[in-house]
């Protein structure tokens, strides 16, 4: 199994907070050949969840165009210090990973 890995921060200011993600995922196509010409395996996260307080404020849908080990980052109104922020991420293979933070 991949060690896969989220690096999550919420650096809180007055206008609310600034949310960066960095997922450790593979991210590839499917459309890339391996040394003997094959395709390589479609390995790509599919779909993010962002929670304040374990309420979903935003689903980003993704797929295979995205660069291996993403950095994602949103603007979010109306968090405070102390505010849980919950990432998820899903694969096209079923893993799934959920990393929760205290914003600061």
């Amino acid at each position: 199994m991949q060690n896969y890995t989220i690096r999550l921060r919420a650096t809180v200011d007055e206008q609310g907070a600034l949310i960066k993600a960095l997922l450790t995922h593979p991210m590839e196509s499917g459309f890339r050949k391996n040394a003997s010409g094959e395709s390589a395996a479609a390995h790509y996260i599919t779909d993010i969840t962002l929670r304040i307080n374990d309420e979903t404020v935003l689903t980003l849908l993704t797929g295979s165009g995205i660069a291996a080990n993403p950095l994602f980052g949103w603007r979010i109104a109306d968090v405070r210090s102390g505010d849980t922020v919950t990432v998820v991420w899903r694969d096209n293979l079923g893993n799934t990973r959920t990393k929760t933070a205290s914003a600061q």
